[in-house]
């Protein structure tokens, strides 16, 4: 999968897409945050520049022939467990590769301003592998650059097939996208994070995995 190619169509789709929802710098270059910023979000509107990038991925997918697009009609029960926001509104879009797993695009609100938190997942039940922006306060913001390569890492691990998702139970999940991962409550629990993964790879893990081929 030519991955440098395809980033490039997702870029000339956000032009696009992504032309009412500009761009901002990181507000603390120096690292400095006031007191005063945290908790505090004036302009929740700034982060539909999330789903401006997720229109984009799934223009692209469905016009390179990748995927099939699916407007969701119950987002709210499309996940296996539910995302820690609630999912309004839900894209999902089903590889043509049949050892691929879905994509899905899921939309929630910050202060009741629609399509300002994205959340990605993949498989079918979901499984959530990113929320975006995980605070949307003024103290957590270091500018929309950081948000749109976050939302290009996720998606590009799952259509490249290097994402894995490993779940426990009661809230002991690893979520691996390629060279990075992340893990809850696994510190006190199973074998090492690495060994875990490892395993679902492998398809000899004793947990609920989700994972698949590339998309091309």
């Amino acid at each position: 999968m030519d991955l440098v190619g395809l980033v490039r169509a997702v870029d000339e789709a956000f032009a696009v897409t992504g032309v009412d929802t500009p761009p901002w710098p990181d507000p603390h270059p120096d690292g400095e945050v006031r007191d005063e910023e945290y908790s505090r979000c004036p302009a929740p509107e700034k982060y539909r520049v999330l789903a401006a990038r997720a229109d984009a991925w799934t223009r692209t997918l469905s016009r390179l022939g990748l995927a099939e697009v699916e407007a969701v009609t119950d987002p709210a029960a499309i996940w296996r467990r539910r995302p820690g926001v609630a999912v309004s509104s839900a894209v999902r879009l089903h590889p043509v590769r049949a050892d691929a797993v879905p994509l899905v695009f899921g939309f929630s609100a910050i202060d009741e301003v629609p399509g300002t938190v994205l959340v990605v997942g993949a498989g079918e039940p979901a499984v959530s592998l990113e929320q975006l922006p995980d605070c949307g306060c003024d103290a957590c913001d270091s500018g929309s650059a950081d948000l749109l390569e976050a939302v290009d890492d996720v998606v590009i691990a799952v259509v490249s097939g290097a994402f894995v998702h490993v779940d426990a139970g009661e809230g002991r999940e690893i979520v691996c996208t390629g060279d990075s991962w992340s893990a809850s409550n696994w510190d006190a629990f199973g074998p090492p994070v690495e060994e875990a993964l490892a395993a679902a790879r492998a398809g000899r893990s004793p947990y609920r995995v989700v994972r698949g081929q590339a998309w091309e």
